[in-house]
């Protein structure tokens, strides 16, 4: 049986996660977590982190979006569902994020881009491009923040998904 993304399914041993983030982390603590986490989540999944940049220097908003949204485009691999964390995405509870991790894994494909903009997001084009748009929350946190958030969301949802205590919703 092959899924929409040309794989079978019974050939793959684990979901390989790729994140795809504009800009480094610079703050101690938040690095910190994000260690802890991937390393958590190497259990799960085959994970690959890639801290991005434009390179040139833009001030303007609009040729920010433009340079970082090539970039990130640049990087969108065949056959990887691409998920974009957006505040206008949707939102889905940490049990729900388990079931879209299930369905992509027994429908496909197994491999996942998840894709953090910069400070000014992401242009329209990726947005209608990728394969789902997730929310944390109607709140703004700042990019290093949300991806913490995001490594330690994977890791709720898969430590759900094999039913090893860890969430207490």
């Amino acid at each position: 049986m092959q899924g929409r993304f040309g794989f079978n399914p019974t050939h793959i041993t684990k979901m390989l996660i790729e994140l795809l983030l504009m800009g480094k982390i610079k703050e101690e603590h938040i690095l910190q977590g994000t260690r802890y986490y991937s390393d958590k989540l190497q259990h799960f999944c085959k994970l690959t982190v890639k801290e991005l940049s434009a390179r040139e220097a833009r001030s303007n908003p609009a040729e920010i979006i433009a340079a970082e949204s090539l970039v990130l485009q640049s990087r969108f691999k065949e056959g990887y569902a691409q998920i974009l964390l957006d505040q206008r995405g949707q939102m889905v509870d940490s049990p729900g994020l388990a079931r879209k991790l299930d369905h992509w894994e027994l429908h496909g494909p197994p491999r996942l881009q998840f894709l953090v903009g910069g400070a000014y997001g992401v242009n329209d084009e990726i947005r209608q491009n990728v394969d789902w748009i997730w929310s944390f929350s109607d709140l703004t946190f700042p990019h290093p923040l949300a991806r913490l958030i995001l490594l330690e969301q994977l890791y709720r949802a898969f430590t759900l998904r094999k039913n090893i205590p860890y969430h207490h919703g």
